[in-house]
């Protein structure tokens, strides 16, 4: 049986979840989400009733700043144990873009889904290996990003162990810190499961096989404007390549300071939201709230979701191309251009 999972305990946050299950139901026949929560949310669970029984809320123990990076492996190990067999998570600043059956049916058991994060080049990390005592063994693919994240019952020892790397008290110490102050590796949990998927310890455990949905046709990332690229773009908006999901991964669409004005309105996220308008149940004015620019924009978008923010891609693509000779970030550290974030 196949299942999603998803978790979000922050009030303002809620608008992405809504937009998660709403894309799900128009997507993907006879869905069923367990979506977690830590926090009540009386009128976002009221609202959850028009999908029953397609949508299940998991009620958990409270986070703490230190501990929240353990919610993934938590509520997948914790559908694992209804009896769900093939489990997805999803991060709601996810949008799905059509039925992902196709992309889930044909992968076996013992196949770990992730995303590509970005065009970032693969690093192994030796102080993550060097801490955890742990030797590499191969190199993966891409970097991995697990803002979706697809296990099945065979993968239960890897969330286990994820849980253990997770708990370790260093990491937890690591997490108390300010983010930029935390040393390299030790800031997401995603670089600790990588790091589980290319490595071994003491312990042998399985080496499974990992399947990329490769940025751009297969997951459209949005850290910035410049980081869906032009090629993408057109290809996606012509149709000749299908994502399969819009993953919001930087500045949120719904956070309504006017600084963020421009930004918002040239989302190709926020375009796909907007299809959403009426199913909402609450206002849903931030796809409209730009500038003059912005709305010229999307009229140069001619009604193509997948090519709002084109121009300015295209712009922030040169400005990159004439300070660094290359259209490439270097590392998961490297710097943006002033395109990739609103100012």
């Amino acid at each position: 049986m196949r299942a999603y999972c998803a978790f979000e305990d922050r009030p303002d946050a809620l608008i992405g979840a809504k937009l998660l299950a709403l894309s799900l139901e128009r997507h993907c026949r006879d869905f069923k989400l367990y979506f977690g929560m830590a926090k009540e949310a009386p009128e976002f669970a009221a609202w959850c009733q028009r999908f029953a029984p397609h949508v299940e809320l998991i009620k958990l123990p409270p986070f703490t700043k230190t501990t929240i990076k353990q919610v993934k492996p938590l509520v997948l190990l914790h559908v694992l144990k209804l009896g769900i067999t093939d489990v997805t998570w999803l991060d709601t600043d996810i949008l799905v873009l059509r039925d992902l059956e196709p992309l889930l049916a044909p992968l076996d058991d013992d196949t770990v889904l992730v995303a590509q994060d970005m065009d970032y080049p693969f690093e192994s990390k030796p102080n993550l290996l060097k801490h955890y005592r742990r030797k590499s063994y191969r190199e993966l693919e891409y970097t991995v990003n697990t803002a979706i994240l697809r296990v099945t019952a065979r993968h239960k020892v890897l969330l286990e162990k994820l849980m253990d790397c997770l708990q370790d008290p260093f990491f937890l110490e690591q997490q108390a810190l300010p983010p930029f102050e935390r040393l390299e590796g030790f800031g997401f949990e995603q670089k600790i499961f990588e790091m589980l998927l290319y490595s071994e310890g003491e312990e042998k455990t399985p080496i499974f096989p990992v399947h990329f949905i490769v940025e751009g046709s297969g997951m459209v990332q949005e850290l910035g404007v410049t980081t869906y690229g032009v090629r993408a773009r057109l290809s996606n908006g012509l149709g000749l390549t299908k994502p399969w999901l819009v993953h919001l991964a930087g500045i949120k669409s719904w956070n309504t300071e006017p600084q963020f004005h421009q930004y918002r309105s040239a989302s190709v996220y926020s375009a796909f939201a907007e299809t959403y308008r009426n199913q909402m149940g609450e206002p849903m004015d931030w796809p409209n709230s730009c500038g003059i620019s912005s709305k010229i924009a999307r009229v140069l978008s001619v009604g193509q979701p997948h090519w709002v923010g084109l121009a300015h891609c295209f712009a922030g693509k040169t400005v990159r191309l004439l300070k660094t000779g290359t259209l490439k970030r270097s590392g998961t550290n490297a710097k943006e251009t002033v395109f990739d974030r609103p100012t």
